[in-house]
């Protein structure tokens, strides 16, 4: 009988949550948790995860491991046992939980190859004698090495030798110059005695130039194998955060009283292990050159740092400071980034030449060695959970979690807390740290409240006020900047056929399509769908549309008829789409080349600009009365978040607030800039309806074509999983089903349930016992089902 030892658990990503038992062939040598292995899978070959040797042998026959596809395991035993977390968490597949910590080079089967770093002085003279810095450890080389399983490890945990991976040809190909002789004797050996004698060639040449002397494209592919010759890249820029500007002067940027205590509070807190603070600073009060003292603490100890942002196309200022304090030793991952770019930072940080890593939520899963610190800067915003696809965390949560693992402290940073992270505080469970005051004798803008019912342009430009007219006249004519928020992209919302009344909708979503004068087109911001031009009504033929509401280019649009002298640059998804362009938009507002920045939520976060004397908040109504229990405490992140960013210099700041409901308790509370009432007055409701913080929710969405299957299914699922959890241990209460507020989406239509319930790890672990023992939980196999725990889209 097969022992346990020879018997592998492996997760294989897909809609299955289990996972599977595998035969590890012979001579594959010791597997480690999270190293990537070939697995048959039905009539194909998939990627899998190795977990550990499997406990149990199944009844059905057994198949074999292909082979590993790494050497080494890519994942620390903390990062595995993160990724592990967060699967069961949040009910999701282990190898989805998995591959996300992996760059996509490194999600098919390719495989990678060792490249020697520094040999060792105890190697084989056979060996040695090939063993240079920067060569391919080739088969031939290992074949001389006796027992080379466990010296390969011993070379790799030593350091001597490292990972490398392949990117795709097209990445390859673009960047590379040529090619050229690794090593002359090494190249000379190679080729005696066989029939091509290509000749010596010095320096870099092109592989065109190489055919025409006698090289074939055969005999180029087995020498680059075989590592006789390598291939000569374009250097490109030195960093990919090249085209960010360091700050220089910030190691003579002296703390505050208040920023010191701040600073010697959290430094105390970095040899005593796992501990969260919340660092409710007002905005502006100088938490990023806390952070930056912090992180230089850190390293000294030896140790490295992560710091999570809400987008990184958006935190030039965090960047500025980190590369002018640490330099090079300053990385970042995220989703924009090239698959080199992303491989090379992450191999980066894996050997040690990154000691920071800066980055969204997926920079949770860097593979940093010997974490001391983990910062979320801006805590509270939504950015942060991951809607689709699957895992659907919370990059806040799941760094707090990794920080637990890893016994290392947590520092949450924001000027407006979520209520989760501030009931924390309040209650003792997180650590609490203010500041208070902005650095420099700079202070928090005056916030005032304009009536839009009274005061407004008439014609076609509603959407602003007389107040706010000539505020922006007097600031563009003394010089200064102003910022422009309206949380709505496109140009108008909605295009109306004035003959008929006909409105264009989304076939997949039926929504209203949003148009948009740039391209021409009409778009659905949900799924994507696109009609190109609409000059006349498809249901009447007329050629009168109305072009109802507005959006950020609209405004762009309007904007030379209201201010004279005005330069505007707008800034959304639709103007930053791209690589580095929100970068290009905020770096020639902050030289002045431009004195009027618009835009939605992007210029609410980490935006530095002390030209800025006054910020016009549009329409701060937009978001209120959304089917959301978390509506109010957005809006009045987003209100306060924009409000901040003017006033950062000597000269000081103004904010205009246009809004239908001036009477509103919440534009009270911005007014005031007034957190802690805001805090008090809703959490009173939260805790008579026991919404968060007071439980813990979670969202089933179900979905499919058939609108009377959806529905009959739905209250089936519900009955069922009321009886489950009525004879289980978790206690819970279930809300639902009903029609989602987008109701249809994609072509489904959609049904949403939710469940409060106290003990969501007890429930979640009810779930999967659930679907263990019956596959999907019994839904028909055309009804879709998402289980979101912890959800932050109601939608």
């Amino acid at each position: 009988m097969t022992s346990v030892e020879n018997l592998a658990e492996i997760a294989v990503s897909g809609p299955m949550r289990r996972t599977f038992t595998y035969l590890v062939p012979v001579g594959a040598g010791a597997l480690e948790p999270g190293q990537r292995v070939l697995v048959p899978f039905g009539r194909s070959r998939k990627l899998g995860f190795y977990l550990g040797p499997s406990q149990s042998r199944p009844a059905a026959t057994l198949r074999h491991i292909v082979k590993p596809l790494d050497t080494v395991s890519n994942f620390s035993p903390e990062l595995v046992r993160f990724c592990l977390w967060m699967a069961d968490y949040y009910f999701a597949n282990p190898a989805d939980c998995l591959m996300a910590a992996l760059p996509s080079v490194m999600k098919g089967n390719r495989t990678s190859h060792l490249v020697w770093r520094e040999p060792p002085s105890w190697l084989p003279e056979a060996v040695a004698r090939n063993a240079r810095p920067g060569r391919k450890l080739s088969a031939a080389v290992t074949g001389k090495l006796h027992g080379s399983a466990g010296i390969l490890k011993r070379l790799v945990d030593d350091g001597c030798v490292v990972e490398e991976w392949p990117v795709d040809a097209a990445s390859e190909k673009h960047r590379m110059r040529g090619l050229k002789i690794t090593e002359l004797q090494a190249f000379q050996e190679y080729f005696t005695g066989k029939k091509f004698q290509p000749e010596y060639f010095d320096g870099d040449k092109p592989r065109a130039e190489m055919r025409a002397a006698g090289w074939s494209d055969h005999y180029i592919r087995k020498a680059l194998a075989e590592g006789v010759i390598e291939p000569v890249f374009d250097e490109g820029p030195g960093s990919i955060l090249d085209f960010v500007s360091s700050r220089d002067d910030v190691g003579k940027i002296v703390l505050t009283p208040e920023q010191q205590g701040v600073y010697e509070k959290l430094r105390d807190g970095l040899v005593k292990g796992f501990r969260p603070t919340l660092l409710h600073g007002v905005t502006g009060s100088g938490k990023t050159v806390v952070y930056c003292h912090l992180c230089r603490d850190v390293i000294a100890q030896g140790k490295t740092a992560l710091m999570l942002t809400p987008e990184i196309a958006l935190t030039g200022t965090t960047l500025a400071y980190f590369r002018g304090f640490f330099g090079d030793l300053v990385t970042v991952i995220h989703s924009a980034m090239t698959e080199r770019e992303r491989l090379d930072s992450w191999q980066g940080i894996r050997n040690g030449r990154f000691k920071i890593v800066v980055g969204p939520r997926s920079a949770v899963f860097a593979p940093l060695a010997d974490p001391g610190l983990i910062i979320v800067d801006e805590e509270h915003d939504a950015s942060y959970k991951q809607d689709d696809p699957a895992p659907r965390f919370h990059g806040r949560d799941a760094a707090i979690m990794r920080a637990k693992i890893n016994n290392v402290p947590v520092v949450l940073g924001t000027a407006s807390p979520s209520f989760e992270s501030y009931h924390h505080a309040l209650e003792g469970r997180y650590d609490l740290a203010s500041l208070k005051e902005r650095p420099g004798g700079a202070t928090l803008p005056a916030i005032h409240v304009v009536d839009m019912r009274t005061d407004r342009l008439k014609g076609d430009l509603p959407f602003f006020s007389f107040t706010l007219k000539k505020r922006v006249e007097e600031r563009l004519e003394n010089d200064e900047q102003v910022i422009l928020f309206l949380n709505r992209r496109g140009h108008s919302p909605q295009l109306k056929c004035a003959a008929c009344g006909h409105v264009p909708e989304c076939p997949n979503c039926r929504v209203h399509l949003t148009w948009h004068k740039v391209g021409r087109k009409l778009s659905c911001h949900y799924c994507g769908y696109a009609m190109q031009g609409y000059d006349t009504c498809p249901h009447c033929g007329g050629i009168d549309i109305i072009y109802l509401g507005a959006g950020t280019q609209k405004i762009e649009e309007a904007i030379p008829r209201l201010f004279k002298g005005a330069l505007p640059v707008r800034l959304d998804s639709d103007s930053a789409s791209g690589r580095q362009k929100a970068h290009h938009i905020l770096a020639e507002f902050s030289s002045a080349k431009s004195n009027l920045l618009l835009g939605t939520q992007m210029v609410t976060k980490g935006l530095d600009f002390p030209g800025v004397t006054l910020v016009g908040v549009l329409s701060a109504d937009l978001s209120m009365d959304l089917p959301d229990f978390r509506a109010s405490e957005r809006s009045f992140a987003s209100l306060l978040q924009v409000a901040g960013r003017s006033g950062r210099a000597d000269k000081p700041g103004e904010v205009l607030v246009q809004t239908y409901y001036p009477e509103s308790p919440l534009i009270d509370d911005v007014a005031r800039q007034d957190y802690e009432g805001f805090y008090e007055r809703e959490i009173q409701s939260r805790k008579a309806l026991s919404f968060p913080p007071f439980s813990r929710l979670v969202n089933f969405v179900l979905s499919g074509t058939d609108e009377q299957l959806l529905e009959s299914t739905a209250m089936q699922f519900r009955d069922a999983l009321k009886d489950r959890a009525d004879k289980g241990s978790p206690v819970a209460e279930l809300l639902g089903p009903a029609p989602c507020p987008m109701y249809f989406l994609r072509g489904s239509y959609r049904r949403h349930m939710f469940v409060k319930t106290t003990r969501v790890v007890s429930f979640v672990r009810m779930l999967s016992e659930w679907e263990a023992a019956e596959s999907r939980f019994g839904l028909p196999a055309k009804i879709k089902l998402i289980v979101d725990v912890d959800p932050d889209d109601m939608m």
